[in-house]
């Protein structure tokens, strides 16, 4: 064989190598742009839907359920941005009822609730995050 075949065939397989080498790089980018895509797509919707159920207003709408019950009941009364600590005494059945049914309502999660019965008194206590 002369050099001159020799260094065609080495040019040769290097053509072929890099012809294969852009292909597969292509497809790999086209992979990794689709997949872009669709992550973006996903973030954008879970965006939206965060924006729709939002909880909004919450603040509001727990102080309005709380003003069910007499100033003269309220022990401990802090809401947040997004919590609430509730301490009520002296509660007949049918505020307790009132209330708890009120806040059910609500797009609240209730991280601590503990109900304690005196006689015909209740106690509520509870702490509600949104």
């Amino acid at each position: 064989m002369s050099k001159n075949a020799i260094v065609l065939a080495i040019s040769a397989l290097f053509l072929a190598a890099s012809i294969l080498f852009s292909i597969t790089q292509k497809s790999n980018y086209k992979k990794a742009l689709n997949s872009i895509k669709q992550e973006s797509a996903q973030v954008e919707k879970i965006a939206a839907l965060q924006q729709l159920w939002k909880a909004k207003g919450m603040k509001s709408k727990v102080e309005k359920v709380l003003n069910l019950a007499p100033a003269s009941k309220k022990e401990r009364l802090a809401i947040k941005r997004g919590k609430a600590d509730i301490k009520l005494n002296s509660l007949t059945d049918r505020e307790l009822n009132k209330i708890l049914t009120k806040l059910s309502m609500l797009p609240l999660q209730f991280k601590k609730l503990q109900i304690v019965r005196s006689g015909e008194e209740f106690v509520l206590e509870c702490l509600c995050v949104w």
